[in-house]
């Protein structure tokens, strides 16, 4: 005699054992979507957050590599500045008339080598191999994500400053080199005031753009985090469900036994 039993308890205690394990990976993981068979609708908004996240992170790191760069050429441009200026104080000591040939001899040639390191600063300065204030680079796009920014570099040679050839040698020269250097400081204080505003147009996209990072991680936070008071819950539930199962099976193994011993001759 053939006995057929249906366990009708097999198939809840596979799905209960499943929960069960999907909630203690929750719990063990922090996250609440561990697979997209979790929250198929859900693990799409994750995966759209992340990509926005990390987009934000290295558009964020960007902005701060663009302020690094401007920093730099500024730095520079204060050195020119301050040689200038120098150069200016010798041009109009030059043109005095109390001095001799000899001794405007003497500044000319403090005038040149302040000349000549106005071209060592505009050809040495230089981020990440790029020359900035040589000429070579006129333009430079900084990737923001879904915008950018251009970064506008001059050319703080003596050819680009229109310094080139100059000399103080005699009054005449000094009082012509007088004129045109104080057109340089003014085109040099320009210069340094746009870094100026390039530098706090990148500074308030990096700020922005944290702002963005901070809201999209919340977001990504309130759907893909575990609500652990929610889960230890859910925990207890299916352990107690489980234990009770397996009570049951075993319950459902006597009585089969014991019919079949009452079978048997």
């Amino acid at each position: 005699m053939v006995i057929n039993s249906y366990n009708s308890l097999s198939t809840s205690s596979y799905a209960n054992t499943q929960a069960l394990s999907s909630s203690n990976q929750a719990l063990a993981s922090g996250s609440r979507i561990n697979s997209s068979a979790d929250d198929p609708s859900g693990q799409a908004i994750v995966t759209a957050l992340n990509t926005q996240v990390t987009t934000q992170d290295m558009a964020s790191r960007n902005a701060v590599d663009g302020i690094s760069l401007l920093q730099t050429a500024d730095g520079a441009s204060n050195s020119i500045v301050e040689r200038v200026q120098r150069m200016n104080e010798l041009a109009l000591q030059a043109s005095n008339g109390t001095l001799n040939a000899t001794q405007r001899n003497i500044l000319n040639q403090e005038f040149q080598q302040n000349l000549a390191g106005i071209n060592d600063i505009a050809q040495g300065t230089s981020f990440n191999q790029q020359n900035l204030l040589n000429g070579e680079l006129n333009t430079l796009d900084i990737a923001l994500g879904e915008t950018s920014a251009t970064l506008s570099l001059p050319n703080l040679t003596s050819d680009g400053l229109g310094l080139s050839g100059l000399s103080i040698d005699n009054p005449s020269n000094a009082a012509t080199v007088l004129q045109g250097l104080g057109n340089v400081l003014q085109n040099l204080s320009q210069t340094r005031s746009e870094f100026g505003a390039q530098q706090n147009g990148l500074l308030a996209q990096y700020d922005n753009l944290q702002s963005q990072n901070v809201n999209s991680q919340a977001s990504r936070s309130q759907i893909n985090d575990t609500n652990f008071a929610q889960a230890i819950s859910e925990q207890v539930r299916l352990n107690i469900l489980q234990e009770a199962q397996i009570s049951m099976q075993a319950q459902g193994n006597q009585s089969r036994a014991s019919v079949l011993q009452l079978l048997n001759p």
